[in-house]
């Protein structure tokens, strides 16, 4: 009797595995996804690396054709009870001109936030799915977590917006639209971040970091112009610090590495004429100075101007990654 158990338990067991197996063996695409962080800022965009592998035995095509017409989507947990992370417009994540070889896979990493609303703050949970016409079953990823949070005011300044039009304006009858700029610190999981948030009463304009958070002696130092653009100065590492100037919509319109010497970058404010400019130290060089320093946190995109800068809001940056 004992021996009979053990032979059904077996069978069983050995079917539960061959059942897995065949599972796993029968998948036509294999899935996966990398958040990039633990924690956003409220409003930060949110990426996710995507990499895909062909398993079917042909390739796959995603294109414009009815029978090509693949889909990516991503299935989000929110912040409250057995909610979904709102679709904000009625596009998918464009997989278009894609091809996946048999054998092959390919890595694409998205910015979710333009897909789906992560705004709110709190606990989300993601994940991929993928369907495509000749696929017969619909194919997921595993979960992938992150939070939204709110971050540390380290600094803030409303600032109005100038007018370029050159038409006058009627002092009484026009209100100055305004800006909030906001220096915040948070934890992405990681490590600890200095990030700029530029805002108004109706939307957000950018949240980007800006330097790892080194502590309160290298905070970043902020003055803002006659043009009511900001300027940062925030230190990549004790010698190295990196010049940032952003206008009132949060366009980067000036940015350069500088090596400390025996003296240190710094902002100089020209009170009468409203002028910020950057003295101290040297601005770093191609030639001497880059490969000392170019695995700093944000030293290698301030250096290079072909190198895809992520915190600028790239949609999808398509890494075209497939084994040989």
């Amino acid at each position: 009797m004992r021996s009979f158990r053990v032979a059904a338990i077996s069978t069983i067991f050995l079917s539960a595995v061959f059942f897995l197996l065949s599972s796993s063996a029968s998948a036509q695409v294999a899935l996966s996804v990398e958040i990039s962080q633990l924690n956003y800022l409220q409003y930060e965009p949110v990426y996710l690396r995507v990499t895909m592998r062909n398993y079917s035995g042909h390739p796959l095509a995603f294109g414009e054709n009815e029978g090509l017409r693949g889909r990516l989507r991503f299935e989000i947990n929110s912040p409250g009870r057995n909610q979904y992370a709102q679709l904000l417009t009625n596009e998918y994540p464009a997989m278009r001109g894609v091809i996946l070889q048999p054998g092959a896979s390919r890595t694409f990493t998205f910015n979710v936030s333009n897909y789906y609303n992560v705004k709110q703050l709190g606990h989300y949970s993601i994940r991929a799915i993928l369907s495509h016409p000749q696929l017969k079953a619909e194919y997921g990823s595993k979960q992938v977590h992150f939070t939204v949070v709110k971050g540390l005011t380290q600094w803030e300044s409303v600032v109005g917006v100038p007018k370029f039009s050159g038409k006058s304006r009627n002092q009484q009858n026009e209100t100055i639209e305004t800006r909030k700029y906001s220096i915040l610190t948070y934890n992405t999981g990681r490590a600890f971040f200095h990030a700029l948030m530029i805002e108004d009463e109706e939307r957000v304009y950018v949240v980007r970091k800006l330097a790892l958070d080194l502590g309160k002696n290298l905070a970043p130092h902020c003055a803002v112009d006659d043009m009511s653009r900001l300027n940062i100065i925030a230190a990549a590492s004790p010698k190295v610090y990196i010049y940032y100037q952003f206008d009132t919509s949060g366009k980067l319109e000036k940015r350069d590495v500088r090596i400390k010497t025996d003296t240190t970058p710094r902002l100089v404010v020209n009170r009468e004429l409203g002028t910020v400019i950057v003295d101290g130290g040297r601005v770093a060089r191609r030639d001497l100075d880059y490969e000392e320093i170019k695995e700093l946190p944000f030293i290698r995109t301030a250096m290079e101007e072909n190198v895809k800068d992520i915190t600028e809001g790239k949609s999808i940056l398509d890494q075209a990654e497939e084994d040989e």
